[in-house]
This record gives C-alpha cells, structure tokens and sequence, in this order.
C-alpha cells in the first residue's frame, strides 16, 4: 500500500533538512533563510559528492596506505618459503571469492601476536603468530578466504563511508600518483580512521561471522576440506578464559571463538558438508613446517 502522497512543500522541507544534515558534517556554515534557490542546486550537488561510493583506484590507494602503516608497525617477515605458500594458496582462493576482479596482495606480519587484517583493496597480512597455531593447509586456506571475504564485501570502506571524515572530504579524490597537500590531508585521516576501525575496534560481529562463512567457501571452491576454518577456530576456545599477550587483542576485535565456532557448525549443518569430505592436507603441512619453522 502507498502512503499519502507527499505535498510539494513538504518534499521541499525534508530535501532542506537533509541537506543541513549533511553539510553540518563538514562544518559549513549557510545562512538558510536568506539561500536562493540557486545556492539550493549547489548545496544538492554537495549532498551528493558527500554520499559518492567510494571509487575502486581510491580503494586500493587508501588499502596501499593502510598496508604501508601495517608493515611499518609490525614489519614483515620476509621468509621465501612461506611469502610464496600464502601467496599460493591465497591466489588460487580468489577465482572462488566474490570479488575476483581485483589483485590480491599476501604478506606476513612479523609478530608473534595471533592475528590476520585485510585492508581495502587486497591486501591481506597474516601473522608468524598466526601461522604457528595453524596445522593443515584447509586451516590456512580458510583463514585467508575469511580475509578475502571481508575485502570483497568491502567491509572497511563501508565503515569509513560512514564516517564524518569521507563526508567531509568526499569531494576530494585521494587517488593519484601525484597527490596535493589537500588530497595527502584527506588520505591520511581516512587511513587513521581504517587503522582505528580494523586494528583498535575491529569489524562488526555480522561482518565477521559472513566471513566465516565466505571463508569456508572460498576454501570449499577450491577443493579444501572447509572445516578447516572451524578446527583453527575451536582450537583458540580454550584460551577464552586465560588468553595470553599474544592472543588478547585477537579476542579483543573478533567475536568469541566459541560463537564462532557454534555458529559455523550450524552453517555446515546447513550446507550439508560432510567433516571427511575434502582434503585438509595435514602431514603436508606439517611436513612444511618442520622444514620450514616459524621462529
């Protein structure tokens, strides 16, 4: 059923209190009585910028900054063996992801703290931590489509457009190779605001559990047993009561490994797979490990 038709004064009014919403963001100041109708069609076309998408080149530039302060933060661990393992499982993951149109980028932290980020536009960490708790590839390979997932759900860029910031500055592109001062100001509070997001708070519980389950399916697709997610998840359960340094901000960003876990056994019920069904690739890995180990 349509509600009342809405009368030509009233559409006006909520059109001028929408824009004064807007552009109280960027701290502009109007004087709205005295506004001719002139200055109206300007202050539309600013409501507009304000709620662009935000364009895919800028993406990526705000994602490179991102991994830049990433690495710089944590350095990377530039071991040959295992730069090329995650690279290699991590680029066969993307065909199965949905959104494969994009280049993705594998790297390792150089931390011992349990953790994996991704930032906007591919590229993607995972932690010597992380790898050590790790025992088979379909363990790995449902980490690194977990963090495939949220880049292709754009998680991050959905939180920043959010953001008093990308409306304030959404008329400023911050893509380039030769960025002005303005453009170089707006970029660097939009990393501060991604850094804050991804490193300190931490994505949604919602987005986190969908990638859960992106990330067993992008593993699936590729031919790994898609438990493997569920086994390096229930193995984190104990530590819930009395985590360790290298693990507290883990827990600290990412719902409880519990609900976690429960919530992905519930997806498999669902989806019908069986525990023994594809591959985890265990005594490889293993074999891998003690060849290659992570100190």
């Amino acid at each position: 059923m349509r509600g009342p038709k809405m009368k030509p004064n009233s559409a006006l009014k909520t059109g001028l209190v929408l824009a004064a919403a807007v552009l109280c963001l960027s701290a502009q100041k109007f004087d709205f009585k005295n506004i001719d109708p002139q200055e109206w069609l300007e202050v539309g076309k600013k409501v507009a910028d304000a709620a662009r998408p935000m364009k895919i080149d800028e993406e990526i530039q705000l994602g490179r900054s991102l991994a830049a302060r990433l690495a710089g933060t944590f350095g990377v661990w530039q071991d040959e063996a295992w730069t090329e393992e995650i690279n290699l499982i991590g680029r066969t993951l993307v065909p199965y992801c949905k959104r494969s149109n994009i280049k993705y980028r594998f790297a390792i932290l150089d931390t011992d703290e349990v953790n994996a980020y991704s930032a906007p536009g591919g590229y993607i960490f995972v932690s010597k931590g992380l790898l050590k708790q790790t025992e088979s590839e379909a363990e790995l390979a449902g980490v690194l489509g977990h963090e495939i997932a949220h880049v292709a759900s754009k998680d991050v860029v959905r939180e920043i457009q959010k953001s008093n910031i990308w409306a304030a500055g959404a008329q400023v592109a911050i893509a380039g190779t030769d960025l002005s001062n303005q453009q170089e100001e707006v970029l660097s509070k939009l990393t501060d605001a991604s850094w804050d997001q991804l490193v300190v708070k931490g994505l949604s519980k919602q987005d986190e559990f969908k990638a859960d389950q992106e990330g067993a399916n992008n593993a699936q697709g590729l031919g790994y047993n898609p438990s493997g997610l569920y086994n390096f998840i229930k193995r984190l359960v104990p530590m819930e009561k009395k985590p360790g340094a290298e693990i507290k901000i883990f827990f600290s960003t990412h719902p409880k490994p519990s609900e976690r876990a429960a919530r992905l056994k519930k997806y498999y019920s669902k989806k019908g797979w069986k525990k023994d069904s594809r591959p985890f690739n265990k005594e490889q890995y293993q074999a891998f490990k003690v060849e290659h180990p992570v100190s």
